[in-house]
């Protein structure tokens, strides 16, 4: 499988005009080969807006939904966002992922709040989501979810192949791309794959490096600060003896650990 990397701050506060850039991003990413398309967290709406979040929100079917869909169809791509998910609850930092034929297969809701902004804004997730595309097992995660390493290994230990994680990471914590998620990969045998926000946002500055990491720790596509789309491919059968030397997962002692 490819993935394209759709590396963009977007237009804050617009959906129309960010549903036109990622028709162009997936028209792009469809002529270099990719079978998915990552955008960033909270990429429909952005991130850094304060309580427009609210006004912005739709429910997981809605009318950008529907437009995603379409797009997706168009361009013959899967295409994963984030977005503001209105609920009768509440609002959700979420993130859709649609198929190549437009149907969504999967909603994830943010489990791992950041900070008092993010849990004055949003109700935190419930549970973790992983679902099949194009033949590869996937785990899900948003932003500050990569942080907790117990997240990455119960993917691990369900088997997924790898860990599609959106983000809108900020300066100065480029610990996130350059040591968090290499190690994530490695010690769980996986590929992980990053799309983050990048340029400026209301006072806020993105550290953008999105990237595709390999199961050894090693980077497949490492992006800078500007906006871009970047390619890579995930190539599960390149890594079946790095696999089958490392055993992280079945040389662990459970019984050592608190539950």
């Amino acid at each position: 499988m490819k993935v394209a990397l759709g590396q963009t701050i977007g237009t804050p506060g617009n959906i129309a005009a960010n549903l036109t850039l990622m028709q162009n991003l997936a028209m792009d990413a469809a002529e270099r080969g990719a079978d998915l398309l990552l955008l960033p967290e909270l990429f429909l709406s952005g991130y850094n807006i304060g309580t427009l979040t609210h006004n912005l929100a739709e429910i997981a079917d809605g009318p950008s939904a529907k437009a995603a869909g379409e797009i997706a169809r168009n361009a013959g791509i899967a295409i994963s966002y984030g977005y503001p998910e209105r609920s009768a609850g509440g609002v959700y930092n979420a993130a859709l992922i649609i198929d190549r034929e437009g149907k969504t297969i999967a909603n994830y809701r943010k489990t791992h709040l950041w900070g008092a902004e993010e849990r004055a804004l949003f109700l935190p997730g419930r549970d973790t989501v992983s679902f099949h595309l194009g033949g590869l097992y996937f785990g899900f995660m948003i932003c500050y979810d990569i942080d907790f390493p117990e997240m990455a290994r119960s993917f691990a230990l369900d088997g997924v192949d790898a860990i599609l994680a959106i983000s809108a990471t900020t300066k100065p914590y480029h610990a996130v791309s350059r040591h968090l998620i290499p190690a994530r990969a490695y010690e769980n045998r996986l590929f992980f794959i990053f799309a983050n926000r990048t340029g400026e946002e209301h006072g806020l500055a993105y550290t953008g490096e999105s990237c595709i990491t390999a199961p050894d720790g090693a980077m497949l596509v490492e992006c800078g600060e500007k906006e871009e789309l970047a390619v890579g491919k995930i190539d599960t059968a390149a890594y079946t003896r790095f696999r089958n030397e490392h055993r992280f997962l079945a040389d662990r002692r459970p019984d050592l650990y608190r539950a």
